[in-house]
């Protein structure tokens, strides 16, 4: 019969106390040391800026913000303002110079609207005819005028036609300090008429002047108000602006002379609304 297998004696090399120990002569292992670590990436570095601009200044306004200083990882803010065009003070006079235009241009609306009277402006642009004959009518009736003796009384009819035609034709032409063109006389209502026409001795600028009727002897026609027109408008009293009557150069008195020593005591309109009617008085 075989033997049963007996166990075999383990080796003592294989024993982990045999593994451990350290055999003679020999040394104490050394561990080596681990890597080092690789050094950390740098945080990134952020930039952000905004861009904003002035409409009327026209200035440039820039932010620049950088996140991180790479050193120091300080955060670092630098604000750049650069003037481009007008600076603040050709602004500020810009806006001075509107606010006067806009004051004179209310100043010229409002004082030649209450005064003058927007019904006497828009008048000027009312389309009468003018002719030589209706011109030499005028001049026959103020011939009349002129040759009335004293203490008698005259009644005279004329047209707006006619006044106005004598006016542009005869008048307009002798008032060298004006030099006036495109003449003409406008009738209104309580005794009031308007004279207008383009004055080439004042830089050919239009003007507009206003009459009343009075009973003042050798003198029958007062000169109230004057304006010139400093805008180009039209049938408004918006651009124009009043002046002196002795900036007409003596319109007034050149007029009443025309009328000679007479007193008018009554102005009437004709029933058909075209014309007046004059009682006067020699004197």
């Amino acid at each position: 019969m075989t033997e049963p297998d007996q166990p075999q004696p383990a080796d003592p090399l294989d024993t982990p106390a045999a593994s451990a120990a350290p055999r003679a002569g020999d040394t104490q292992p050394r561990l080596r040391p681990a890597p080092p670590a690789p050094p950390l990436a740098p945080a990134p570095i952020q930039v952000g800026g905004s861009v904003g601009g002035d409409v009327a200044g026209r200035d440039l306004h820039k932010t620049t913000t950088a996140g991180r200083d790479v050193v120091g990882g300080d955060v670092v803010t630098t604000t750049t303002t650069t003037h481009v065009g007008f600076s603040i003070g050709a602004v500020q006079r810009l806006v001075v110079t509107v606010g006067v235009l806009v004051f004179v241009t209310a100043l010229c609306f409002f004082s030649s609207g209450f005064v003058l009277g927007g019904v006497a402006l828009a008048a000027l642009s009312r389309p009468v005819g003018t002719t030589a004959e209706a011109a030499a009518n005028f001049q026959d009736k103020l011939l009349a005028l002129q040759t009335l003796p004293a203490g008698e009384r005259l009644t005279i009819s004329f047209t707006e036609e006619e006044i106005s035609s004598y006016f542009g034709r005869v008048v307009a032409p002798t008032l060298g300090g004006l030099n006036v063109t495109e003449g003409r006389v406008r009738l209104l209502d309580n005794g009031r008429l308007v004279i207008g026409g383009r004055a080439d001795g004042l830089g050919g600028i239009n003007f507009a002047a206003l009459f009343v009727v009075q009973d003042e002897v050798g003198r029958p026609l007062d000169l109230t108000a004057a304006a010139v027109q400093v805008l180009p408008t039209r049938n408004t009293p918006f651009g124009w602006v009043l002046v002196p009557p002795a900036a007409l150069g003596g319109l007034e008195r050149s007029l009443n002379h025309l009328f000679g020593n007479v007193q008018i005591l009554q102005v009437t309109p004709n029933p058909d609304g075209q014309g007046w009617t004059l009682l006067v008085i020699g004197h």
